[in-house]
């Protein structure tokens, strides 16, 4: 059973299942569809506030901006706690928009990212 888990127990047990080292390893031995489409950076626009479709092509507003419209497959330690604590993804657009969320989702990221776009430390 242990040579069909994705990742070494530890990495999980060790709260370490959505860590930087656990997605290399995963991207490494791993792959998937989703990770091409995230290094392609495949058009991943905001459609609106809807239940997901079949394939999941309603992302939320928020992913949206801080992905700049395209395709992302990283999570965990690639959005920082004090974004994730405030639950950006479960935020609607009019709510994102009325309450300054936007604007602030935008100052947090750019504090800790710059012009850096973290999925190119992924490939």
């Amino acid at each position: 059973m242990q040579q069909n888990i994705s990742w070494p127990a530890e990495n999980f047990l060790g709260n370490e299942a959505l860590g930087e080292r656990a997605q290399f390893q995963r991207r490494q031995e791993h792959p998937m569809e989703r990770d091409l489409k995230q290094q392609r950076r495949d058009a991943l626009p905001f459609k609106g506030d809807r239940e997901p479709s079949a394939d999941g092509e309603y992302p939320p507003l928020a992913w949206t901006l801080i992905w700049r419209d395209t395709y992302s497959n990283i999570y965990g330690y690639y959005v920082q706690d004090h974004i994730r604590r405030w639950g950006y993804v479960f935020w609607d657009a009019p709510r994102l928009e009325r309450t300054g969320g936007r604007e602030v989702l935008a100052r947090q990221w750019e504090a800790d990212w710059g012009p850096t776009d973290p999925r190119d430390l992924v490939m």
